[in-house]
């Protein structure tokens, strides 16, 4: 590995070397502004609004750079950084004016690419990829100040806690499937899990788990491999697949009439009735408590916690819980639009405060959820929205074919035009 001071503004420019690839040029210099976006663009913003109110001032413009192909070019933030992909690199750029941090060598257009920061150790990115060809699968821990290689893997790797583990199971010389597990921070190779038909890691705590075909589940310590404990979980049919959240153990297995869910406790493997407070899982903050239905199946009732009325009533397919709010969708209406779901009604899970965000798209890549975005002039002109108390407020639209968008307050990126990505801040 190289490491060479004076890039592009500065920036350390990091050479992987040997497994990905011969050095490539260097990524273009971004072209860093600092103006209002929408300020030339208000008389077509009146036009493309019926007559409404201009937007009190536009978002400012930060940096421009050039991306490999803007439908695949997937920007990631991470703490004070966002990363981006972009001739032949992945390049971090500060959040706070577009400047360029540092640089590693990446080969393009991979066939599979994950670029993952975990909370647990968030000074750390997990770059895993597949060549364009499906030949070489190639793992690496970057320094997430400088750069730097922590650590590489010749298998897929993905955080879970404070640990790596290889993303799908590998085979060991008796054919059984089996999971590597290895420091997040090091790579350096813990324990690797046996018989791993159905993995289990969860990311909030200190247990993974094995489920058999036929419900048997051993318990492992995540970080040296210990087995915690064993037993059987008791569903009807045969298990599927598994996963975790808090501590809690789902396993999905073929009912009836499709796939079907059962929870248990993750240490003493009790079954955790269907009733429970906020209905296998499903949270819905402090003011309204969700309770996942049978009739109609996969339906969720969303009851006010002070009262115990029902709010709302939904339908399979019909709702999606993000981080902050509940999106309500139109029975038997497309959930997506181009930029992410297009929902009708967002519910606030902290306040308990409803907005009609109808036509509006609200951005995948956001939490909480505080933008929102629509394709209006043929999909010529994008529209960028703060979630006010009363409704979107507009902030700005932008000309271009935009492909993709996220947000990180207060910081928006847009892949645009094929082969620019744009970085703009929101106004206060």
């Amino acid at each position: 590995m190289n490491i060479t001071a004076g890039g592009p503004d500065g920036a350390a420019v990091i050479e992987l070397g040997g497994g990905w690839r011969e050095p490539l040029p260097e990524p273009g210099e971004p072209r860093r502004v600092v103006r209002a976006a929408a300020a030339a663009l208000g008389v077509g913003l009146l036009l493309t609004l019926g007559g409404a109110g201009a937007p009190r001032s536009g978002l400012i413009e930060l940096v421009r750079v050039p991306v490999a192909d803007a439908r695949a070019s997937g920007p990631v933030f991470a703490g004070d950084v966002f990363l981006l992909r972009g001739q032949g690199r992945l390049t971090a750029y500060e959040l706070s004016d577009g400047a360029p941090r540092w640089s590693v060598e990446l080969p393009e257009r991979p066939q599979m690419s994950n670029i993952v920061v975990s909370p647990a150790v968030p000074g750390i990115v997990v770059v895993a990829q597949v060549d364009g060809n499906g030949d070489e699968e190639l793992s690496v821990g970057l320094d997430l100040a400088t750069g730097a290689v922590r650590w590489r893997s010749g298998d897929l790797m993905v955080p879970v806690g404070d640990v790596v583990r290889t993303m799908d199971s590998v085979y060991g010389a008796n054919g059984a499937p089996a999971v590597h597990v290895a420091d997040l921070r090091t790579g350096a190779r813990l324990w690797t899990m046996p018989d791993a038909v159905n993995p289990v890691f969860d990311g909030e705590g200190d247990t993974a788990w094995t489920v058999s075909p036929t419900g048997l589940v051993t318990a492992y310590d995540v970080h040296d491999g210990r087995v915690l404990h064993t037993g059987t979980v008791q569903v009807p049919a045969t298990v599927e697949t598994a996963f975790a959240d808090k501590g809690e153990l789902a396993v999905q297995y073929s009912g009836g009439t499709g796939s079907q869910l059962a929870w248990f406790d993750g240490t003493t493997l009790a079954a955790i009735p269907a009733t429970a407070p906020d209905g296998w899982g499903v949270y819905c903050g402090a003011v309204f408590r969700c309770v996942p239905l049978s009739d109609p199946a996969g339906g969720l009732e969303v009851v006010d916690r002070a009262t115990g009325a029902v709010v709302r009533r939904l339908l399979t397919e019909q709702y999606l819980v993000r981080d902050s709010h509940l999106l309500v969708f139109d029975r038997d209406r497309n959930m997506d639009g181009e930029l992410g779901p297009r929902p009708n009604t967002v519910l606030d899970l902290g306040t308990g405060r409803e907005t009609d965000v109808t036509g509006w798209e609200v951005l995948w890549e956001q939490s909480p959820v505080s933008v929102l975005v629509r394709l209006v002039e043929d999909g010529a002109v994008l529209q960028v929205a703060r979630l006010g108390p009363d409704g979107p407020e507009i902030l700005a639209q932008l000309p271009g074919d935009v492909r993709r968008c996220a947000f990180e307050q207060p910081t928006l990126l847009c892949l645009h035009d094929g082969n620019q990505a744009t970085l703009w801040r929101l106004p206060d």
